[in-house]
């Protein structure tokens, strides 16, 4: 990303989602607000968010992000991150000389080369990692795929493990409880549906989404973004009709969904419109 902020435009609202950021900065700095204010580090590590995260910058910003599930950060970076925190992370000379290439394909404006280098980088410490959390992942999965509606009994049980063995699993790994997971996994699936579809029934998007009252699903919406889902489907209404004659303006979504499966043991099936055939929960 490359934006130029100015004394009117200098505010960035970071959404939460359910993945985690590192972010690599280039240019000017962005200074964290709220709470406690202080200058992002060059190298941060943004935590899975519970609420929305608020950043102020002047100047030209010049960033490389990677996103990762929830449970795939510690076998490229080994670092326990915990919610909502952004922290500074203490890289190594690898990763310093990796910083040092990316800034020079950056500063040229060779963002997809920058993009190709860190995609090797990553590729190759992964494949020389033995780190394998396969019950946090597979877990992890179930509540991407279903849109964080899965039981946390029914999802230990899944990975034979009791509760309080997934749960202490899920800390050690992602820095959150599987609820804490589902809940921001189901706020994504929400949000994506009100920015693409704001004209949505807003009492069956509730039911959709395993709402038993509209009070619930308004208060858990709002913890995430200060908006009420009414009052963030009117933004994105007004955002469309804004640039709906703009033909060079695309709406991008989050990354996509993870495939679609039913679950049997480990394993799945993958429906189209001609065959069924065997499909394995995915690696990454």
């Amino acid at each position: 990303m490359e934006k130029e902020y100015t004394a009117e435009d200098n505010i960035e609202e970071v959404v939460p989602d359910a993945c985690i950021e590192l972010m690599l900065k280039f240019g000017s700095a962005y200074v964290q607000t709220g709470d406690s204010t202080r200058e992002l580090p060059k190298v941060c590590l943004i935590g899975l968010l519970s609420k929305t995260l608020t950043l102020k910058a002047d100047g030209l910003v010049k960033i490389i992000a990677v996103r990762f599930f929830a449970w795939g950060t510690l076998p490229f970076l080994n670092i326990e991150v915990q919610q909502d925190s952004t922290m500074k992370v203490e890289v190594d000379d690898e990763w310093h000389n990796l910083f040092s290439k990316l800034a020079t394909k950056v500063h040229t404006g060779e963002y997809d080369k920058a993009v190709e280098e860190i995609e090797d980088f990553l590729i190759g410490k992964r494949l020389n990692t033995l780190f394998e959390p396969k019950q946090v992942q597979t877990a992890a999965k179930l509540l991407y795929h279903t849109k964080g509606q899965f039981r946390v009994a029914e999802l230990a049980d899944y990975c034979h493990l009791s509760v309080r063995q997934l749960q202490r699993q899920f800390d050690d790994i992602t820095g959150i409880s599987p609820k804490t997971l589902a809940r921001t996994i189901r706020f994504e699936a929400i949000r994506n549906r009100l920015m693409f579809k704001p004209d949505a029934n807003l009492t069956d998007l509730a039911y959709e989404f395993g709402y038993t009252d509209q009070a619930h699903f308004i208060n858990d919406f709002k913890a995430f973004t200060n908006k009420t889902p009414g009052e963030y489907a009117a933004e994105m209404q007004k955002l469309q009709e804004m640039f709906r004659d703009h033909k060079n303006v695309v709406f991008l979504q989050s990354p996509p969904p993870m495939p679609d499966y039913t679950v049997d043991n480990q394993k799945a099936t993958e429906v189209d419109d001609h065959e069924e055939k065997p499909y394995i929960l995915p690696d990454s």
